[in-house]
């Protein structure tokens, strides 16, 4: 009997999730199509507008500290807005999918960077156009709006407002949720991974929006989302959004952390109801590698989506194209350097894991374990919350898998890691029995 209600549960879900998945592959192709019938002119006079900002900047500044953690990537905003102004209004629908970008000849012969080839395409003399049709660049759909009204610099202004916003919202709702200790090891390796400045690069920010809005979800409707089996359907649609918005940054972290987040989330429900049992430590498990693999459907299936209607609609080989990258991204060899697993790992942990991180982690672990020594949790409790510390090895599973784009854009894809120090930190600081510490200091 139990078999057959497994078996009609998945099922039941089976056919949910292709319902989802239509009706978000229609919308995205509707967000997209919408987004390049928008007029042109408005778009490129406040692209022009922008070009001293971006000049001024270089194409890999920072702004605020000269080290690689916050350096800003203007080179991939310029060829992001290059997208925006190349839109042909007359076919939507092939533009939308073809994804045309402008390339100078200087460009081509590695005489101009990005942001001097968006300033002839602006002119739009001598040059062509190129397709980049292997990803949805969902981005376009919020991008392209916005640059009617505003120019590249009030746009990272605006984003800065919204995505500070957000990250206030969700670090109070988790310490409303989850107490200031889980808070706490939430905003840390954010700060550690240079959240400030992610809204001044619009290629860094899609994937906070989708982190951070995830996460205010889970904290709010976990309860229902558990009761309901709804959490395939949640990161199953997580995953989606991620391949449809992202240029692949570290869109790992949109899996990671409001999974942290939603396994604690469950187990404090649980406490709260009195049952404590090492059993639900399975059923954790169980639960992380299901919404992973739901998670990887959606990236994966959204992402495979795009080349196959690209190239029914344009009658171009661009799954070829995108496999092709997929095979140099996952490679070993750069050139006549070949990438191992210890140089890439080596490579984005060097770069979250300064001489000043290193004191800050190793001040909190140590705090931390006497901590969970003296006070720690009753011992089934703690059984049960270990499995999150499987998602603190996802970024390096992504590194071996990713070798080559993580070795090359270690110097954003070290951000992966702020799952490790999250899920490490959050299970630490979950050991921690609130009511023992307040007991020992004599306090209510």
């Amino acid at each position: 009997m139990k078999f057959n209600n497994k078996e009609n549960d998945f099922k039941k879900q089976s056919i949910n999730i292709g319902i989802i998945y239509i009706s978000m592959m229609a919308i995205f192709l509707l967000i997209m199509v919408c987004s390049y019938t928008i007029p042109n002119k408005r778009i490129n006079w406040h692209v022009s507008e922008s070009m001293q900002q971006l000049k001024t900047e270089g194409t890999y500044p920072r702004p605020f500290f000269n080290t690689p953690s916050a350096q800003l990537d203007n080179f991939t905003d310029a060829w992001m807005l290059n997208l925006s102004i190349s839109a042909d209004n007359k076919h939507p629908l092939r533009s939308s999918l073809e994804n045309p970008h402008r390339v100078a000849p200087q460009y081509d012969k590695g005489e101009i960077d990005k942001i001097q080839n968006l300033e002839l395409s602006l002119e739009n003399k001598n040059v062509k156009t190129e397709s980049y049709s292997r990803y949805w660049h969902g981005y376009l759909g919020i991008l392209r709006p916005l640059l009617i009204f505003f120019s590249y610099t009030e746009i990272r202004f605006i984003n800065m407002c919204a995505l500070f916003m957000l990250f206030i919202v969700v670090n109070s709702l988790i310490k409303k949720k989850l107490g200031t200790k889980v808070m706490i090891s939430f905003f840390l390796p954010m700060m550690m991974v240079m959240f400030p400045i992610v809204p001044m690069s619009l290629q860094f920010s899609s994937m906070f929006y989708v982190t951070f809005i995830s996460m205010i979800v889970v904290l709010l409707y976990h309860e229902k989302i558990e009761k309901n089996k709804m959490s395939v359907y949640i990161f199953f649609i997580i995953g989606s959004i991620t391949s449809f918005l992202d240029l692949l940054t570290v869109p790992l972290i949109s899996l990671g952390i409001p999974l942290v987040t939603y396994i604690l989330l469950i187990q404090n429900v649980k406490i709260g109801t009195n049952i404590v049992n090492t059993k639900y430590a399975i059923n954790n498990i169980i639960e992380i590698i299901k919404n992973s693999i739901l998670w990887g459907l959606g990236y994966g299936i959204t992402w495979a989506s795009k080349w196959v209607i690209a190239s029914i609609i344009l009658r171009q080989n661009v799954i070829t194209d995108a496999l092709n990258q997929i095979l140099s991204r996952t490679s070993d060899p750069n050139g006549d350097t070949v990438f191992t697993v210890k140089s890439v790992i080596q490579s984005n942990t060097s770069i979250i894991f300064t001489d000043f991180t290193i004191k800050i982690i190793v001040a909190i672990l140590i705090i931390g374990i006497v901590s969970m020594i003296l006070y720690r949790k009753n011992t089934t409790e703690i059984i049960q919350v270990t499995p999150i510390l499987l998602i603190a090895i996802m970024p390096f599973v992504w590194y071996i898998i990713l070798k080559n784009h993580s070795q090359v854009h270690c110097w954003f894809t070290y951000r992966n890691l702020s799952i490790t120090i999250y899920a490490v930190f959050a299970f630490i600081s979950y050991s921690i029995d609130n009511k023992k510490i307040a007991s020992a200091l004599h306090l209510k």
